[in-house]
């Protein structure tokens, strides 16, 4: 019995060491910074981003939070789903701004793809206004909500265009100070895309997924929104005043597009 509980003691430290390298450590002095991308729906097979550095401002000088190149196809992760863009360790103190550098970009249009401009000041630092502290021993998370149907833009004549640029449009939300909203669409075999409005702007879109009829409308700011789910056959559900509290989920349970 004894010897039994020795090995169990033994293992139970390994399993605690184990569990512990699958944590990053904070310093003192310091809290963590996650920076997490999500996206709505647009006309484009692939949206393919390269981000070639990512930091944050504090007291007057710029903090380094991601230096080696990533591409991120950011169709990908949309209805709630997000990808990890950057993470470190930061210092203590109130941040002000995120830069993002981005040195490339491309779409995928009818399995053809082609090249995006990305305008100089882009390629030197997009700085997003950002508001936050970061607390010793504290882990943030902010969301940047990379708008494709309004950040890429087709040149030249409407129905012969010639090329696109990158005009990016990203809000930038703590995850704690956002809600969200979701449902299933029980007829959703025409492709509906669901809509989150407020004040008369788009806040949120997300493609309906086809198999499972589930939607999420995530990371939207505490307010009141308009929820409307239309499909191809221009089908609809439509409903004013849904009220969106941060940490928490407003699910229509299942719905009928008529």
């Amino acid at each position: 019995m004894r010897r039994f509980n020795n090995m169990g003691i033994i293992l139970l430290g390994i399993l605690a060491l184990i569990g512990c390298n699958k944590v990053p450590s904070i310093p003192e002095g310091s809290g963590r910074l996650e920076i997490r991308l999500t996206d709505a729906p647009a006309g484009f097979e692939a949206v393919n981003i390269t981000f070639s550095e990512i930091s944050a401002h504090i007291d007057s000088q710029w903090v380094t939070i991601r230096v080696d190149p990533i591409t991120v196809n950011l169709l990908e992760f949309s209805n709630g789903k997000t990808f990890e863009l950057a993470a470190a360790n930061l210092p203590t103190g109130h941040y002000t701004q995120i830069r993002l550098k981005i040195d490339n970009a491309e779409v995928v249009v009818n399995g053809q793809t082609f090249p995006v401009t990305v305008p100089s000041g882009t390629q030197t630092g997009l700085k997003l206004i950002a508001q936050f502290d970061i607390a010793e021993g504290q882990t943030l998370q902010l969301i940047l909500d990379f708008d494709v149907r309004r950040s890429i833009v087709t040149t030249g004549p409407p129905k012969n265009p010639n090329g696109f640029k990158l005009k990016p449009t990203i809000r930038v939300s703590l995850k704690t100070a956002t809600g969200s909203i979701s449902g299933s669409v029980s007829n959703a075999e025409h492709l509906p895309i669901a809509y989150a409005i407020a004040s008369g702007d788009t806040m949120a879109s997300t493609l309906v997924e086809k198999n499972t009829g589930r939607f999420v409308l995530a990371f939207l700011p505490g307010g009141f929104y308009t929820v409307s789910v239309r499909d191809t056959l221009n089908r609809l559900f439509e409903r004013p005043g849904i009220q969106v509290v941060a940490g928490q989920d407003h699910d229509f349970g299942v719905i009928l597009l008529q």
